[in-house]
């Protein structure tokens, strides 16, 4: 016995499809909306980092400091050094110790394929290297080398920060 669907039964079915119908897309659109939302994200945190405010000219950075009466804060980078981008990614854009090299220092970054001379001045053949310098002196301390968290980076400062001021 097959069951006749009359003509207002029909429409009926047209009009108002079953419930099931749109709850197999829903999850489907769920989906993409949270992808591109976790996308948006991902691209917002790792673009939009605030670094530490370098200076890239050696001589300049040296008179800023001697004008602020501020040690240098020495930084040498190298591209494409395994160690150099850790740093860079994990260190210097840390909230923390923005704030900590802002107020203790005049940083200067050197980027040893565009300075070589000064890499080898100060004797740099590791990346990343970072000493402190005293601007009236020259008087160095340090180094420090490799990659270390930012608050074990803060503490290794601090101490070669006391160490010159104390001599």
């Amino acid at each position: 016995m097959t069951k006749e669907i009359s003509g207002n039964q029909n429409r009926q079915l047209h009009e108002n499809p079953p419930v099931t119908a749109g709850r197999k897309q829903y999850p489907a659109i769920l989906i993409l909306f949270f992808v591109f939302l976790g996308f948006v994200a991902f691209v917002f945190l790792t673009q939009h980092k605030e670094t530490i405010k370098w200076i890239e000219d050696y001589d300049a950075g040296i008179r800023l400091a001697k004008q602020q009466n501020k040690p240098v804060l020495l930084a040498f980078y190298k591209a494409n050094a395994r160690f150099c981008e850790v740093v860079s990614q994990d260190v210097y854009t840390n909230p923390r110790f923005i704030k900590y090299v802002e107020e203790n220092f005049v940083p200067i970054f050197i980027d040893v394929d565009k300075h070589p001379d000064i890499a080898k001045r100060y004797h740099v053949d590791y990346y990343p290297t970072h000493y402190i310098e005293r601007p009236d002196t020259g008087e160095l301390f340090g180094p420090i080398l490799g990659p270390a968290r930012p608050a074990v980076f803060i503490d290794r400062l601090d101490g070669l920060l006391k160490k010159m001021k104390s001599s």
